[in-house]
């Protein structure tokens, strides 16, 4: 079945014979193309709104897919072992894994595609107890997403790596993404030091984040 690049990098990171939970599982794609890969284990779509469940449940009517109406990871139990938060926003992410902190005890991985505020997922997951295992960078529609697998344990990262991702001048896309991004970050800059609110902090803090993208 054909489905968004995105939810293909998703599907690319989760590990064979996964038992996974996914938190916003729309029309149920990943699960249908998940399954028919034969690659997981089992598999939970979570919606946390009547009417999508409604659909979600139609949609996988014919697949062995569990199904939960329940808000984020607050109802999966011990067998799952890996979490699925793909097309939201970031702050709504960490929200989701930091209200059930407990539920987190036995995943081995979180696969995030968080379509803002990503250098906070970066943080807020490493500090819940993972780190980064791999990034990759997907173009959809003019826009740049990064999908990222995180595995339970600890490293050490710097304000770069939070930043921009963990190895991520491999991706054969970050050129393409640094130049954008840079125009952007330059943009801002030069509105915010003619905006009246500006500040001598904020300038310096927006001068050294495009300096810690140009030498990446």
């Amino acid at each position: 079945m054909k489905i968004s690049d995105r939810l293909k990098a998703v599907a690319s990171f989760i590990k064979e014979n996964a038992n996974v939970a996914d938190v916003g599982a729309d029309h149920g794609l990943l699960e249908i193309y998940l399954i028919n890969e034969g690659k997981i284990n089992s598999i939970l779509a979570i919606e946390n709104k009547s009417g999508p469940f409604s659909i979600l449940k139609n949609n996988l009517k014919d697949y062995d897919v569990k199904l939960s109406l329940s808000d984020g990871i607050s109802k999966i139990d011990e067998t799952v072992d890996t979490i699925v938060l793909a097309g939201m926003g970031g702050i709504l992410i960490n929200n989701i894994l930091n209200s059930n902190k407990a539920k987190l005890t036995n995943i081995k991985q979180v696969v995030v595609d968080a379509h803002r505020d990503i250098k906070l997922v970066r943080e807020n997951i490493c500090k819940l107890g993972f780190y980064i295992e791999q990034e990759k960078i997907v173009h959809e529609k003019g826009t740049y997403y990064f999908v990222i697998s995180f595995l339970k344990g600890h490293r050490d990262y710097s304000l770069s790596e939070y930043e921009w991702g963990y190895k991520i001048k491999e991706d054969p896309l970050f050129e393409d993404f640094r130049k954008e991004e840079l125009n952007k970050l330059v943009s801002n800059l030069i509105k915010y030091r003619s905006s009246s609110k500006s500040t001598s902090v904020g300038i310096k803090q927006r001068e050294e984040q495009i300096g810690r993208l140009e030498k990446l």
